[in-house]
């Protein structure tokens, strides 16, 4: 059985009780972490998992709330005897940083006993990461920055994992419902979808007319989470055929087996 830990499922500025954003994904006796939002590795102790245990980590773009974890993952999995390499899934222009920055904290490739390999998203849209085909596609959430600083920098991502065991989508960061076409052309059985960056109620009125089995909403911006409950029954209502789910830091959901139509 796959499932998802929710490690952080803060909005982009610090919140109460919860972590940045993060989760992991475990599946055939691998450990996936995508995004490192702090303090992934804290909560992973909490959950009885070592960060060395780590196979891989998925970044979908550069916003600190999604990569501020990084470099103590990584720290421990130095303390803690790692030799094998840690493969990083990432796009292209953070890489020349992170390795600037990870340097810079006598944590980079300067100084630790294994090989940190690089992967830019840009040079395989499609990859097999431990017996899970991921897929991304590029979002609008940093458009506004590409068009005041240019389109050199500023691609974020988001991701579409299939196995011969289950699919799903996680959304990432993205600037409208609309971002999500590509990943949803032909519906899924779980949705992980931020809930920051547009009204809740466009979310819900673009996914109607798509095959949603579960739904599990996070990253939820501070002007929502007080009126959650509301939210909740609006997806609800718009949404009857989707299990919803509010998601909280430390939250365990098992990603539905393929012919599975809802929880």
């Amino acid at each position: 059985m796959a499932t998802i830990t929710l490690l952080g499922t803060a909005p982009g500025y610090p919140a109460a009780y919860r972590n940045h954003s993060s989760f992991l994904l475990e599946t055939g006796g691998h450990k996936i972490l995508v995004d490192a939002g702090e303090s992934c590795s804290r909560t992973l102790i909490e959950l009885g998992i070592q960060p060395v245990e780590l196979d891989t980590i998925i970044i979908t773009h550069g916003h600190s709330d999604h990569t501020g974890g990084l470099a103590m993952v990584i720290q421990s999995c130095w303390i803690m005897g790692r030799e094998r390499p840690l493969p990083i899934f990432l796009p292209r222009e953070l890489i020349q940083p992170l390795t600037i920055w990870l340097n810079a904290s006598y944590i980079g490739p300067d100084f630790i006993p294994f090989a940190l390999q690089f992967q830019a998203w840009e040079d395989s849209h499609q990859v097999d990461i431990c017996g899970v085909e991921v897929r991304v596609a590029p979002t609008t959430h940093l458009d506004a920055l590409v068009k005041r600083f240019g389109n050199g920098r500023f691609h974020p991502f988001s991701l579409a994992f299939n196995s011969p065991e289950f699919e799903f989508v996680a959304s990432g960061d993205i600037g409208a419902p609309e971002d999500l076409l590509p990943q949803l052309k032909d519906g899924t059985n779980l949705l992980i979808c931020e809930l920051a960056h547009f009204p809740p109620s466009a979310l819900f009125k673009f996914l109607q007319k798509i095959r949603i089995g579960r739904l599990v909403l996070t990253h939820a911006a501070a002007e929502v989470l007080p009126g959650i409950d509301s939210v909740l029954a609006e997806a609800h209502a718009t949404l009857p055929n989707t299990e919803i789910i509010f998601a909280e830091d430390k939250m365990q959901v098992r990603i539905p087996g393929r012919g599975e139509a809802r929880g």
